[in-house]
C-alpha cells in the first residue's frame, strides 16, 4: 500500500503535464496574423484542433493540434502559391525591363543614325552634282530605304543589294558620261555583263560591301539579342508553381502560423533555398543556354566597338560612294572604250542634251570640321550605349540558378541562413539538411523532389536562346545570318540558319583582329576576299561545348569565362534539298543494281 501513493503521484504529474503541454498552444496569439490575412473571426479555431484535418500542416504536427482548420490551410496555400508566382515574376521582369529598354535605345539610336545619314547624303550629293543627282536620286535613297529593311526585317540580301545598286550606279554614270549616244536596253544588258572585268570603281564596291554586311549583320544580331532575351524573360513569366512546390511553400511559410508560433519567426536559409531551387527547377533548365547567350553578346558588342563599328560605316558611307564615282570619272574614257570595243559602237543621239553633260570632278564641298564633330558626339553616344548595355547582359549571366537565392533574401528567411532561432519545417531550429545542387535536376531535393517534365514554355525559351547565340556567333564571325523565322514570337522550331557556318564565306581581315583566339573562329580561315565558291569549314574546328555545373560564386564563373561552346545540334537541323537526298541515297542504289545486271550479262 505504501507504493499506492506514489504511483498516484505520477500518474497525477504526468496528467497535469499533458494538460500543460495541451493548454500551452493557444490559438489566441496568431489570431492577430489570420485575421491580418483576411480571414473572419468565426474562421478561426477558437481553440486548438487535431492536426489531422489537415494535409500539410497535419504531418508536421503529427498527432498534435494546429490553429488552422482544413479551409484555412487550402486558403494559405493558394496565398503562399500565388505570393511566390508575384515575388518571380517581378524579379524576371525587372531584368525584362533592363533588356528591354537597352533594346529600345539602341534601335531607336541606330534608326536615328541611319536617317540622318541619309539625309546628309541627299543634301550633300544635290548640293555637288546638282540636277544630274536629284535625276537619279531614288537610285541612292533605294539604297538607303533596302539597309533600313534589312536591319527592320532581315529579308534583304546585302550582298545582291550592294552588288544590284553598284551596276545600277555603273549604267547610270556610263549613260550620263556618254551622253552623246543613244542606249537601248540589249545594250546596256551587255554593259552590265562587262562590269566585273571592267572595275569602273575600283575596289570600292568589295570593301565597302565587306564592311556593310559585317556591320549590319553584327548590329542586327546585337539588337535581336536583346529583344529576343526580353521576350524569353517575359514569357517564363507565364510558368505556374507545380503542386509539390505549393506544398512546400505552404510548410515553409504557413505551418509555423497553424502550429501556434507567434513573433517574425521565418524559415531557416538553406531550407528556403531548397524549396525555391525545387519549385524553381524549371526555370533553372534555362542556365546554359543563357550562359552561352551572354558570352555570344559580349563578343558582339567587342565587334561593334572595334572593327564592325555601324557608326564609323554609315556617317562618312558619302564619302566612300562619291569616291567610287570619282574613281569612275577619271578612267571614264578608258572604261567606254572597252565597253565599246566589247559591246560595240552605239549609236549616236544627233543633238546633244545639255543635262547629260560630263560630272565635274571634284570632292564633296562641306564643312568637315562640323561633321568630325558630329562623328565624335555620335561615336561617343554609341559606344556608351554598347558597352552599358554589354555590362548589363554580364551582370545577368547564372541568373537562373541565382534566382532561388534571390527571392529568398527578399524577405523569406531569417539571416544568419541556419540558426536555432528560424524555421525548419516541422519546429524552430536549425535545419539540419544539406542544401541541394544547382540546375534542373532536383531528385535528391529533401523539399521539392518532383519538378516534372520541361514544360513547352521551357522548351521553346531554350530554343529561342540556341538560335540567336548561334546566329550571334556568325555575326561574330562576319559571316551572313539566315534570319528565316526571325519574326516568329511562338519559336516553334520551324527556323532556321542557327549559326551552321559549312555554307558560309568565312571573311578574314587581319586588321579586324579575325585571327585573335575569340572560341568562335575556325582553325583555318582563306587569306584574302575572293569570289571563289565558299570552302567548307572543318566541323572539327568548332570546339565541343562542355556543360559545367554553374556555381554560385560569380567570381568563379568569370574565371571560367574564356571557355567556348558549341552550336547545339538540335537547333541546328536543317531541311536535305531533294538533289541532295537522291545523289546520297538513291545513286548507290541505281549504281548497285546496274552493276548487279552487268554481271549477269557477262
Amino acid at each position: 500500500m505504501s507504493g499506492m501513493p506514489s504511483m498516484f503521484c505520477v500518474i497525477l504529474i504526468l496528467g497535469v503535464a499533458t494538460t500543460t503541454v495541451r493548454a500551452g498552444l493557444k490559438c489566441d496569439a496568431v489570431k492577430p496574423y489570420f485575421e491580418s490575412q483576411g480571414f473572419p473571426a468565426s474562421d478561426i479555431p477558437k481553440e486548438a484542433i487535431s492536426s489531422k484535418e489537415l494535409k500539410i500542416c497535419g504531418s508536421v504536427r503529427s498527432g498534435g493540434e494546429v490553429c488552422c482548420s482544413a479551409d484555412m490551410e487550402v486558403r494559405l496555400q493558394a496565398r503562399a502559391r500565388d505570393k511566390h508566382e508575384k515575388a518571380t515574376k517581378e524579379t524576371l521582369q525587372r531584368l525584362h525591363q533592363v533588356l528591354s529598354t537597352r533594346g529600345t535605345r539602341f534601335h531607336t539610336f541606330f534608326k536615328n543614325l541611319l536617317a540622318n545619314s541619309k539625309s546628309r547624303f541627299h543634301e550633300m550629293f544635290k548640293q555637288t552634282y546638282g540636277t544630274l543627282y536629284e535625276q537619279n536620286a531614288y537610285v541612292f535613297m533605294d539604297l538607303f530605304t533596302e539597309l533600313e529593311n534589312y536591319y527592320t526585317k532581315g529579308t534583304v540580301d546585302l550582298d545582291d543589294l550592294m552588288d544590284n545598286f553598284f551596276s545600277t550606279l555603273y549604267q547610270k554614270m556610263f549613260i550620263v558620261l556618254n551622253g552623246q549616244y543613244r542606249f537601248d536596253n540589249k545594250y546596256l544588258e551587255c554593259l552590265g555583263e562587262h562590269m566585273k572585268e571592267m572595275r569602273p570603281f575600283d575596289d570600292v564596291p568589295q570593301k565597302l560591301s565587306v564592311q556593310i554586311k559585317r556591320s549590319f549583320v553584327a548590329t542586327r544580331a546585337f539588337s535581336q539579342a536583346l529583344t529576343v532575351a526580353a521576350d524569353v524573360l517575359k514569357n517564363m513569366q507565364a510558368l505556374k508553381p507545380s503542386a509539390d512546390c505549393a506544398a512546400a511553400l505552404t510548410r515553409m511559410t504557413v505551418c509555423p502560423s497553424c502550429s501556434g508560433i507567434t513573433g517574425n519567426v521565418l524559415a531557416c536559409g538553406d531550407m528556403c533555398a531548397n524549396v525555391m531551387k525545387g519549385c524553381l527547377a524549371q526555370h533553372a533548365a534555362l542556365d546554359a543556354e543563357w550562359n552561352h547567350f551572354v558570352e555570344a553578346v559580349d563578343k558582339v558588342a567587342d565587334r561593334l566597338l572595334g572593327p564592325f563599328n555601324i557608326e564609323m560605316l554609315v556617317q562618312p558611307i558619302n564619302l566612300k560612294i562619291s569616291e567610287a564615282i570619282m574613281i569612275f570619272q577619271e578612267t571614264s574614257q578608258e572604261v567606254s572604250q572597252r565597253v565599246f570595243s566589247g559591246c560595240g559602237r552605239p549609236v549616236l543621239a544627233g543633238r546633244r542634251r545639255r543635262d547629260n553633260r560630263e560630272l565635274e570632278l571634284e570632292s564633296l564641298n562641306f564643312d568637315q570640321e562640323t561633321l568630325t564633330e558630329d562623328r565624335a558626339s555620335t561615336a561617343a553616344i554609341l559606344d556608351k550605349l554598347v558597352k552599358e548595355t554589354r555590362q548589363k547582359v554580364r551582370d545577368s549571366r547564372q541568373f537562373w540558378v541565382l534566382l532561388p537565392y534571390k527571392l529568398c533574401n527578399d524577405g523569406l528567411v531569417v539571416p544568419p541562413s541556419n540558426t536555432k532561432e528560424c524555421w525548419n519545417g516541422t519546429h524552430v531550429d536549425k535545419y539540419i539538411y544539406p542544401v541541394s545542387s544547382n540546375g534542373e535536376l532536383q531528385t535528391l531535393n529533401p523539399e521539392v523532389r518532383s519538378s516534372g517534365f520541361r514544360s513547352m514554355v521551357v522548351k521553346d525559351q531554350i530554343f529561342a536562346l540556341t538560335t540567336i547565340t548561334n546566329r550571334l556567333k556568325t555575326a561574330f564571325n562576319g559571316q551572313d545570318v539566315d534570319w528565316i523565322d526571325t519574326e516568329d514570337t511562338e519559336w516553334n522550331g520551324s527556323g532556321s540558319g542557327s549559326g551552321d557556318t559549312t555554307d558560309q564565306d568565312p571573311i578574314t581581315d587581319d586588321e579586324d583582329g579575325f585571327k585573335e583566339g575569340s572560341g568562335y573562329e575556325p582553325k583555318s580561315l582563306p587569306p584574302e576576299i575572293t569570289k571563289q565558291p565558299p570552302p567548307v569549314v572543318n566541323p572539327e574546328a568548332v570546339p565541343p561545348r562542355i556543360d559545367v555545373e554553374p556555381k554560385i560564386s560569380t567570381t568563379a564563373n568569370n574565371n571560367n569565362n574564356n571557355g567556348t561552346s558549341a552550336v547545339d545540334n538540335g537547333a541546328n537541323r536543317q531541311k536535305m534539298s531533294l538533289s541532295r537526298a537522291l545523289t546520297t541515297y538513291l545513286v548507290p542504289i541505281v549504281v548497285m543494281w546496274f552493276g548487279g545486271c552487268l554481271t549477269e550479262w557477262l
